[in-house]
């Protein structure tokens, strides 16, 4: 089944200065009567990732949708992805005030404003929407889990009926063993991470032999190659200065900048705990421990004892992007196991 894609845009406002971009998925053909009960889910996604990287998970949930048949239980209305606004595509369209007043530090909380901004647009702007009438169920990867377990601080106040989180960055604070190693391979893969190929096809060739990227599901690496880059600014050039190739469209300094946040450690910790009192949470580990250790994970999953914990076996950190079926499965499962209760600003 294919699914109805639309691209989303939530211009400047007074109440907040940068775009905000998004993605809408929904099943093809719709179903033929919504229920209020319906889920809506809105996905947040990792440091250095793009919105469009959870499209291979949602293609895969929106197909497990069409097959299960489970009438009399809610099934998925739509999908929004929600951009980070200094990654991917929206880092294009805010260059300018992301130069001017976010070069040395992008709170984390920011990309909470940024998603807040969109769900409370209203009717008349962006999604054209009122999620005030959704039962919103919000599943987040990385800095996107942290950014939703922020958003108990924000109002108008959200509340979804759970919190998914995978792979979520979270650090109880600077004097924790680790705390620093993790951090530098953050910072390291910041700067070292593959940026320039003179076509897509030569970067879907040298990133499918990356140690970092040949670990990706084949579809999620083509997406990433799709929608992450994009036309390298020095094709604006008159031969023979021009350069016709391609570039990571997140900015190097930005998705650095976005580990330096002193909004990474300690806080969202306390954030999710409070979250989890308030609605089901769950997090999902990968099995494997390339970039948060084993410990860390087990010290932050017994800390939130109101919050259920799964591993991944044979995924990593970047669990979206390697494992996009069995993320799509486990969604599909929680979504199956969840009381509806709608959505209330």
């Amino acid at each position: 089944m294919s699914a109805l894609v639309e691209k989303l845009i939530l211009e400047p406002s007074e109440s907040y200065p940068l775009y905000v971009l998004a993605t809408r998925y929904s099943a093809n053909p719709p179903p033929q009567s919504n229920s209020l009960d319906d889920y809506t889910l809105i996905c947040l996604h990792a440091v250095g990732s793009h919105k469009e990287s959870w499209e291979v998970t949602i293609q895969h949930l929106l197909n497990l949708e069409c097959k299960s048949g489970h009438h009399a239980h809610p099934r998925i209305r739509e999908v929004y992805i929600i951009e980070c606004p200094n990654h991917g595509e929206s880092a294009i369209l805010n260059a300018d005030i992301l130069a001017k007043h976010y070069s040395d530090d992008w709170p984390t909380r920011e990309y909470t404003r940024a998603a807040h901004s969109f769900l409370t647009a209203g009717p008349s702007r962006g999604a054209r929407v009122d999620f005030r009438r959704r039962n919103i169920i919000a599943v987040g990867h990385c800095l996107g889990a942290i950014a939703l377990f922020f958003m108990h601080e924000m109002r108008p106040r959200i509340a979804f009926t759970a919190v998914i989180a995978f792979e979520p960055a979270l650090s109880p604070g600077t004097d924790y063993p680790d705390y620093r190693e993790v951090f530098r391979k953050f910072q390291a893969w910041s700067w070292l991470r593959p940026n320039v190929w003179p076509s897509r096809k030569a970067a879907l060739r040298d990133l499918s032999r990356h140690p970092n990227f040949k670990t990706w599901d084949p579809n999620v690496l083509r997406s990433y190659v799709d929608y992450a880059l994009s036309t390298h600014p020095a094709s604006r050039f008159q031969e023979p200065y021009t350069f016709n190739g391609v570039v990571v469209s997140t900015p190097r300094e930005q998705e650095s900048a976005t580990y330096r946040s002193d909004g990474l450690v300690g806080a969202p910790l306390e954030a999710c705990a409070v979250t989890s009192k308030q609605m089901p949470v769950h997090l999902i580990w990968g099995g494997v421990h390339d970039v948060l250790p084993s410990h860390l994970k087990h010290y932050i999953s017994n800390h939130m004892s109101s919050a259920s914990v799964d591993f991944m076996e044979g995924a990593g950190h970047m669990i979206v992007q390697e494992k996009p079926q069995l993320v799509a499965n486990k969604i599909h499962d929680l979504l199956l196991s969840f009381s509806p209760i709608k959505a209330v600003l």
